[in-house]
């Protein structure tokens, strides 16, 4: 039954002014902080892109390459400053946001819905306000999945040919884009079972082939908490979709549009879709002959950084507050009117005692608060997998008798919004079945982004996903979400709102150079100003080295790197003095930066290390660098 505040929410000018808020925010928060590293990564990349070059073939981007190009637009049409890179960050968040709604519309009313995309907002862009190219995978993703609803909802093929070409987009930013594509053939295996021995036998194949290739990526190495977060989620996926298709109904496919046919045809589509933006980006790359070095650069270098950058979640009793939230809510969920009201005032109490107590417990509340809101993503697939996988197989394919009966089409053409007649009876006619399923596979699989580097940053790429697999299930189950719910969301925005506005308090100083125009950090903006300075008085005319891991200095300095390199770590070897002998030769390199603290790469070698500081006897340690030069005769 819709509420005042559900009529007030159906208001477009209302949710153009909470939108705008919204966006307002973003733009004000990019204003603040950096990472060193990934702010010199971007803006060089941009850079290089600007002065002719192509990722992967003239330089080692990280990245698939498209974010490079957006940068140099950026700095093209806004100029040569830092803050420049981050506007196409607020205008990708803006248009972010309503596809955040048509999701979350999809499974509840207007007020509830809004909720979640302001705790979504909260848990994204503010958390670190950069242009990562993760972000904006991110936000195609969610258009995506929303045209992947619209097709398990009844909708023609090109739904899915636009899922995924908005999923070749997210792999243009960022090779995670591919768990998406993978998420999507999950969902379409799930929603076209038929039962028959023939698709049950290739279903069964597609499966343990995905679970196996995933288990050797993720597996190794990254311990018990590392396997619950990264493989147990895909594992329960993967067997709910076997047992859905072993418990079908063989011979169905006439009437429903299931079975092995109609699958391909998916597949085909989706292919489509995928192949058509990555075609095009391509384009200069045939014409340059850099196909071969893009594909090794965006499939094969990526691997190293299962050594270099690699770290686990942490011990695996960090994973227990997620799963005693998720249990706590799926309980509270079965409770109405006066027994759930006391339910989240008493959870409420005693989280209030709790954080009374945290200073005492050495912070031990404050970091249960957070294993909780980490950990609520692979326990909610989970339970919400094993749940979807036992009453979809309880009554055959469409399990209508437990809220899963189809309702192709009763609010595609409204996205989301109920329609007139029997639907306005029933605001929300149950999902099909596959729907709830999409949603938690794209929510699980996308949770891989924080694999192999766990940085809280990380989680919170993830985040805004899981808050749409929550309304999902609590919408296609019938659930009652509750005050406890309610609770719980306003400590998960609590936290991310704290984390946010942690990141903005602690960079109060504008970084007063030629090329910054950002605040960071007082110790940062000491350090580069005089870094730079000291690099242009030196370098008189010549050019620079920095490394390693040290992309920043170069774009702060306005000089050129003379080498394809962002990451040493990415190249084949590291530097030796012969070849920087020969390299700074050929470049006439005056000044170098010697990284000793690089954050993923080793550091320089005892005997580069040496050379460099008797080719380059002058010089003083600036923070983290040692800026060397030669003595002027």
């Amino acid at each position: 039954m819709s509420s005042r505040l559900d009529e007030l929410l159906r208001r477009p000018v209302v949710l153009a002014l909470g939108w705008a808020g919204a966006v307002v925010v973003v733009a004000l928060a990019t204003r603040h902080f950096w990472i060193p590293l990934d702010a010199g990564t971007l803006a060089q990349s941009a850079e290089r892109v600007l002065r002719g070059q192509l990722p992967q073939r003239d330089f080692g981007d990280p990245y698939s390459g498209l974010n490079a190009v957006v940068g140099a637009l950026a700095l093209k049409v806004l100029g040569v400053r830092l803050p420049a890179l981050r506007v196409p960050l607020v205008v990708g968040f803006a248009a972010w946001l309503p596809g955040l709604w048509l999701v979350a519309r999809r499974f509840v009313e207007p007020a509830a819905a809004a909720g979640a995309v302001a705790l979504a907002a909260v848990l994204s862009v503010p958390t670190y306000p950069e242009a990562m190219p993760t972000w904006f995978s991110l936000f195609a993703v969610t258009w995506g999945l929303w045209c992947l609803l619209r097709l398990l909802d009844g909708g023609s093929r090109g739904w899915l040919a636009a899922a995924g070409a908005l999923a070749g987009v997210a792999v243009l930013f960022k090779v995670v884009g591919l768990y998406f594509v993978a998420a999507t053939l999950l969902a379409l295996a799930a929603h076209r079972a038929d039962g028959s021995p023939l698709y049950r036998g290739v279903m069964v194949a597609g499966v343990v082939a995905f679970l196996a290739l995933l288990g050797h990526l993720v597996i190794p190495g990254s311990g018990a908490s590392g396997v619950w977060h990264f493989f147990v989620p895909a594992l329960a996926l993967g067997g709910a979709v076997v047992w859905r298709g072993w418990h079908g109904r063989a011979g169905e496919a006439a009437s429903t549009g299931a079975g092995l046919r109609p699958l391909l045809a998916d597949g085909v589509a989706l292919a489509l879709g995928l192949t058509i933006p990555v075609a095009l980006f391509l384009v200069p790359y045939a014409l340059g002959g850099g196909l071969a070095a893009w594909f090794r650069g965006v499939f094969v270098l990526p691997g190293r950084r299962l050594q270099a950058a690699a770290s686990s979640p942490g011990p695996f009793w960090t994973v227990v507050p997620g799963m005693v939230a998720v249990v706590v809510v799926g309980a509270a969920t079965r409770l109405q009117g006066a027994g759930a009201r006391r339910a989240a005032l008493a959870l409420a109490a005693l989280l209030a005692l709790g954080l009374a107590l945290d200073d005492a417990l050495d912070g031990g509340v404050m970091s249960t608060l957070w294993y909780a809101l980490r950990g609520w993503i692979p326990a909610l697939v989970v339970w919400g997998a094993g749940a979807w996988g036992l009453r979809a197989g309880a009554s055959g394919a469409t399990a209508s008798a437990r809220g899963f009966t189809s309702s192709a089409g009763a609010d595609v053409a409204s996205g989301g919004r109920p329609q007139d007649g029997a639907a306005a009876a029933a605001p929300f006619p149950h999902r099909p079945a596959a729907t709830v399923y999409a949603v938690l596979a794209t929510a699980g699989l996308w949770a891989l982004v924080e694999f192999p580097y766990d940085a809280p940053a990380y989680f919170f790429y993830v985040a805004p996903l899981g808050v749409l697999a929550t309304l999902a299930v609590v919408g296609v189950y019938r659930r009652h979400a509750g005050p406890v719910l309610a609770l719980l969301a306003a400590m998960a925005a609590f936290l991310g709102a704290g984390y946010g506005a942690g990141v903005a308090l602690s960079s109060p100083t504008l970084l007063d150079l030629p090329r910054g125009g950002i605040r960071v950090s007082t110790a940062d903006a000491r350090v580069y100003e005089t870094l730079v300075r000291d690099v242009r008085e030196h370098t008189d005319g010549g050019d620079l080295w920095a490394g390693p891991d040290a992309p920043e200095v170069y774009y702060l300095t306005g000089l050129p790197n003379p080498t394809p390199t962002l990451y040493e770590f990415l190249d084949a070897t590291p530097p030796r003095v012969a070849d920087l002998d020969t390299l700074f030769a050929a470049h006439d390199v005056r000044v170098v930066v010697l990284n000793r603290k690089p954050l993923f790469s080793a550091p320089a070698a005892a005997d580069v290390v040496t050379w460099l500081y008797r080719t380059f006897p002058a010089g003083q340690d600036v923070g983290p660098f040692s800026v060397r030069w030669k003595e002027t005769p």
